[in-house]
């Protein structure tokens, strides 16, 4: 019995103490508890402590985002001073993104206090737009300049969307100045957006085209309104007649008509129609482009055919100039599609894009002068690939670089693509090969007078092994307001008022190269006058590699003096188009002084290159362009005198006169 007892005893007692063990534990673990929930609510204060947090109205970030600004959370000790802060560091965080006007509506906040905690309720107002004004249009119907803006009433308010639509409009033929200024109305608590624009004058009347010049180019008659009944529509009719040193003058016309926003969607369609001595020509584009950095894709699709003269020159032993040995007519027939997905955020961007091509070109030959090396192939290429590409985007606004007075925008950052496609008799071409093409593009700013551009593009046919290869390389370099004058004109303003001479004075630096490989026969390079060398005949050499670099010092005048010229130019033009307008008329007179220097090379082959045998120009001229005309071109007169003339005199001026498409 006793022998039974004892272990009955030991038992009882090693159970005591382990039920005194887990009391002693759950005691501590409850203390511990306690003390820490007294630590966070302030010696146990309850009624202090924020057991709930509600945001509202954070739709262009996530709860977990502003959560993150804020030192105030559940089971925190509310402290208004904190919550101040908070409220502080959701407003910069806004800001800072772009939301000018995001602030947190205390008028909405929400603090429940009860016996258990307080129970917070916090309502951000983001910045809706409440109305947008326009002002400025006195032809453009309002819905066309409204429905480019990248926002409407009821939108946030974000200044990215500001500055793009901004330049979305000023890309407008027939808008010349976009100004969009945002304000906060504090009795609707709402953002009010006033537009500004500045329209281009652009009557139906007869215009000519901006590639006339003295060495050759174009005469014409036609209408064009780039702004139909205020649609924002481009409309052509014309008798174009084309002539060419050397080449037998042709007679064109055309009918064209661009018409965006179809049906107010994205997409843009474009018509022409053109008759000419050697056939009728014809393109029909419809496109959706990437109308804002926001979009998310883009398509293009084109169906054309063209019949044109083509060419071939060959370098004159004992002239040196090339001549004209052949005449082609010339076939084309295009079909190509292409669409494209966008991926990142508004400034980095990658794409991925899918493509087909079918080209066929026949040429027949018209006129044979000489023994020459052409041979051009009638080909029929149906053409598939992919295109992969990376692009960096800003905006940095400028004047004076390729438009006469008008706001432009030079894009800043960098893009480049590859494109990889197939050719084979599986879908109609006429022999399988591949292409390749790689393509990089940049531009960059050094403060604010300093603007640079690169582009390279590299293409290549190939089968077994490379068969027929281009290069192209451009570079530009603009020294731009080298005095830092600030702008001497605008066009909504007009010229400033700084004394009776102001000036804006630009240096640029370009160069450009082209090196075909393969070729032979089938295309050539020209240089000459048409490419930028100027002093020199509008082809005077031929060869399958050249390279240009130009030199110009352009020098844009101001002042009372030519405030003045403007005004006297408006009056008369006020006075001849007084039957049909009640307003005045300012034209917008831009005038420049350059002086110039190119040199350029052209040879063939790899081991044709001779450093020693440049082709080199200097001259000075003066250009001009109406800034408030919709599609002016700019007029030019040019003295040149070429250093390396072929025959002699070896120094012989050449007087350039046209009107070109740029500065």
């Amino acid at each position: 019995m006793q022998e039974f007892c004892h272990p009955t005893c030991s038992f009882g007692t090693l159970c005591l103490i382990v039920l005194l063990s887990i009391a002693i534990h759950v005691e501590i673990a409850s203390e511990t508890a306690t003390a820490s929930q007294d630590k966070t609510t302030g010696f146990g204060d309850e009624s202090n402590t924020v057991r709930s947090l509600v945001i509202k109205g954070n739709h262009s970030f996530s709860e977990q985002q502003i959560r993150a600004l804020m030192r105030t959370d559940v089971w925190s000790v509310y402290d208004e001073s904190v919550l101040a802060l908070d409220f502080e560091a959701i407003i910069n965080f806004y800001k800072e993104n772009g939301y000018r006007f995001a602030r947190v509506d205390t008028e909405e906040l929400s603090v429940k206090k009860f016996a258990d905690g307080v129970y917070l309720g916090i309502e951000i107002d983001e910045g809706t737009i409440g109305e947008i004004n326009l002002s400025g249009n006195e032809k453009t119907k309002k819905d066309v300049i409204l429905r480019e803006l990248l926002f409407e009433v009821g939108d946030v308010y974000i200044e990215a969307d500001k500055e793009e639509s901004e330049q979305i409009l000023r890309d407008k033929s027939y808008i010349g100045a976009a100004k969009i200024a945002p304000l906060w109305d504090a009795s609707s608590n709402t953002v009010a957006i006033q537009v500004n624009v500045t329209e281009l004058w652009s009557p139906p009347l007869p215009a000519i085209s901006p590639v006339l010049n003295s060495q050759g180019g174009t005469f014409l008659l036609g209408i064009r309104e780039s702004n139909v009944f205020g649609s924002g529509h481009d409309t052509e009719v014309r008798y174009k007649r084309i002539s060419e040193i050397g080449e037998k003058t042709k007679s064109l016309l055309t009918w064209k008509y661009r018409m965006p926003r179809v049906v107010n969607s994205h997409w843009n369609f474009d018509g022409a129609y053109i008759q000419k001595q050697e056939g009728d020509s014809w393109a029909i584009i419809l496109e959706r482009p990437q109308y804002t950095l926001k979009s998310r894709w883009s398509a293009r699709f084109t169906l054309s055919e063209s019949v044109n003269e083509f060419s071939w020159y060959e370098m004159d032993s004992l002239s040196h100039k090339s001549e004209r040995t052949d005449r082609f007519e010339m076939n084309l027939q295009g079909v190509s599609g292409r669409i494209r997905r966008y991926f990142g955020d508004r400034e980095r961007q990658s794409y991925v894009g899918l493509w087909a091509t079918s080209r066929r070109s026949k040429y027949v030959l018209i006129e044979k002068e000489s023994p020459s090396t052409a041979d051009p192939s009638n080909r029929d290429i149906q053409l598939v690939g992919i295109t992969v590409g990376r692009k960096r985007v800003t905006y940095h606004k400028t004047q004076f670089i390729r438009r006469m007075g008008r706001e432009e925008v030079f894009l800043v950052g960098s893009e480049y693509a590859f494109s990889l496609g197939h050719a084979s008799p599986l879908y109609g071409s006429d022999r399988s090969e591949g292409y390749a093409n790689l393509i990089g593009r940049a531009g960059w700013t050094r403060g604010k007078r300093i603007l640079g551009t690169m582009l390279i593009d590299i293409s290549s046919y190939f089968t077994t092994h490379i068969e027929n290869s281009t290069f192209q390389a451009r570079t530009s370099w603009y020294y731009t307001d080298v005095f830092n004058t600030g702008d001497i004109y605008t066009v909504d303003k007009g010229f400033r008022k700084n004394g009776f001479l102001d000036f804006h004075q630009t240096f640029v630096a370009e160069f450009k190269t082209r090196l075909q490989f393969g070729w032979s026969g089938e295309s050539q390079v020209l240089l000459g006058a048409f490419n930028g060398l100027r002093g020199y005949d509008y082809r005077q050499f031929s060869g399958e590699k050249m390279m240009v670099l130009r030199l110009e010092s352009r020098t844009v005048c101001g002042g009372t003096l030519f405030r003045k010229l403007d005004e006297g130019i408006e009056a008369v033009a006020t006075f001849i188009a007084k039957p049909f307008i009640k307003r005045s008329v300012n034209l917008g007179l831009i005038l420049s002084a350059t002086a110039f220097s190119d040199i350029g090379y052209i040879w063939n082959g790899k081991r044709t290159f001779n450093l020693m045998d440049p082709k080199r120009s200097i001259g000075f001229g003066l250009r001009g362009g109406f800034a408030k005309i919709s599609n002016a071109g700019i007029f030019r007169f040019e003295f040149a005198f070429p250093l390396d003339a072929p025959s002699s005199p070896p120094v012989k001026q050449m007087l350039f006169w046209g009107i070109e498409s740029t500065f």
